[in-house]
């Protein structure tokens, strides 16, 4: 009976820890009718993943950005555009240790998936946050943020785009 508990809870374990989440956040006191145009600007990637560096990743979440925007109410302008979009993404490799526990796997890698440590990354988890500024103001007026991780870096890259769009698609966010 023990050993079929702590398979249940292995299990349900590993399931949270490759759930993908997000969150919007939003300033409730923001008209967000008033606002028409928009800008993408360039967005950062802080990982040690060649995968995720990948320019084509960060040019195919600008791309998933602007089109998720569009589909909604906003149009894209260079000319003085009612809203800043900015965006990053920070990814993080893990190793599971011991005791069951995902520990960092910080520095340079030496074989695939491996750190020149010599451990093994188990998974790596991404970070994306979108932020959308009012330009006239400089204020922040919405943020989405997307947790994911997969087992596989290069799943992870072509996984980005797909949660940019489910964050776009909350804008502009529903009034409770």
């Amino acid at each position: 009976m023990r050993r079929l508990a702590l398979c249940v809870c292995l299990v349900l374990a590993s399931a949270t820890l490759l759930a993908d989440d997000h969150v919007v956040l939003f300033d409730e006191d923001v008209d967000f009718t008033a606002f028409r145009t928009f800008v993408v600007g360039g967005g950062r990637m802080k990982s040690e993943r060649a995968e995720l560096q990948f320019p084509a990743v960060m040019a195919s979440l600008a791309e998933s950005i602007r089109a998720g925007l569009k589909a909604r109410v906003l149009k894209e302008a260079s000319d003085r555009p009612d809203l800043q979009v900015d965006f990053s993404v920070t990814g993080v490799d893990y190793a599971i240790g011991p005791f069951g526990r995902a520990n960092v796997v910080s520095g340079g890698r030496g074989r695939r998936g491996a750190p020149s440590g010599g451990a093994a990354v188990d998974f790596t988890e991404a970070t994306l946050v979108i932020d959308v500024t009012e330009v006239r103001t400089g204020t922040l007026i919405w943020r989405g943020v997307f947790h994911d991780t997969e087992k596989d870096a290069q799943k992870l890259a072509e996984a980005l785009p797909k949660d940019a769009a489910t964050l776009a698609a909350e804008y502009p966010p529903r009034k409770k």
